[in-house]
């Protein structure tokens, strides 16, 4: 009995399960789901299938294994290791749950005709890899979802946000950020608390007439104010320089004042007043949240 293969099909088939594993796994474990990345994971997901089907061995087992490490970090790219381990954990797990026990199911039960019969034959000398495999799964699970656990107690504390500093082209920067007990920063100027941004996420949205001024080397300045009033006395409508207590010293951080900020939840939209201070550093290792927000945001209803 001569098999047929057809590529497109088994493309089809592999890249629709890579895909659908992918997004579930970011949204279990609440990583950003980017499509570009996404789709990045899924083409390196179909490497094991052009190799099966030209018939590269061992290559085409071996990528089985290897292919997945490459895949989580194409999808999800993070500078935690840990991040990165829950992350490959959750898609074998998944894997394993949705197709893995089907498959060899169908194999040792020798469903798949004469074509298939005996390579996963069900003998006393492999009879081992079925309980071994549900006691790997069993202990991955466990400790996957103790990571969730945790995970859970963080997510109330975690809000989506929409911040629109005035871009002509209509672009808003959509995050999530954090409530944060500690942050008591607020606008010298105007009073309003301030939301700690990360600098990366807030740049490519940024008018141009905004983003020139980051090029000011304000930061080797005691006292960076007169570059205001000495360059644009207008920028003062939009930028802050916010003083907080360092070590061992005082220091600045650059605020830029939004058109306008915004809570989004099932309800719809609630607008906060909030100045937005940038911050280099990255806040959350595992992309969870890209901004900190002030207790008050939270105490009067995301008011401000």
């Amino acid at each position: 009995m001569v098999g047929e293969t057809y590529l497109d099909l088994d493309f089809l088939i592999n890249g629709a399960m890579d895909t659908l594993l992918l997004i579930l796994v970011g949204r279990f474990i609440h990583l950003p789901v980017k499509r570009n990345n996404i789709f990045l994971g899924t083409l390196l997901g179909e490497i094991p299938v052009v190799l099966a089907c030209c018939s590269v061995s061992p290559w085409s087992a071996l990528s089985k294994w290897i292919i997945p490490f490459l895949m989580i970090g194409a999808a999800f790219p993070t500078r935690s290791l840990k991040t990165y381990l829950k992350a490959l954990i959750g898609f074998w797990l998944l894997s394993a749950g949705l197709g893995g026990f089907v498959v060899a199911w169908w194999g040792w039960l020798q469903v798949r005709g004469e074509q298939g019969a005996g390579f996963f034959s069900l003998t006393l000398s492999r009879l081992w890899v079925l309980p071994t495999a549900v006691l790997m799964w069993w202990l991955l699970q466990g400790l996957w979802q103790r990571w969730q656990e945790r995970d859970l107690i963080l997510e109330p504390t975690i809000h989506d946000l929409v911040i629109d500093f005035g871009e002509k082209d209509g672009k808003v920067l959509r995050l999530r950020g954090m409530l944060d007990t500690g942050n008591h920063l607020r606008d010298p100027l105007t009073g309003q608390p301030v939301i700690l941004v990360e600098e990366k996420v807030v740049i490519p949205v940024l008018p141009e007439t905004i983003k020139s001024f980051l090029e000011v080397p304000w930061k080797e300045c005691a006292d960076p104010w007169p570059l205001l009033w000495r360059d644009n006395p207008c920028l003062v409508k939009h930028f802050v320089f916010i003083p907080f207590q360092a070590i061992e010293r005082k220091s600045w951080l650059l605020g830029i004042r939004p058109v306008n900020v915004a809570f989004l939840d099932n309800n719809g939209t609630r607008p906060i007043q909030a100045t937005v201070a940038l911050v280099q550093q990255v806040l959350s290792t595992e992309g969870r949240y890209q901004a900190l927000l002030h207790p008050e945001h939270m105490q009067k209803g995301g008011d401000g």
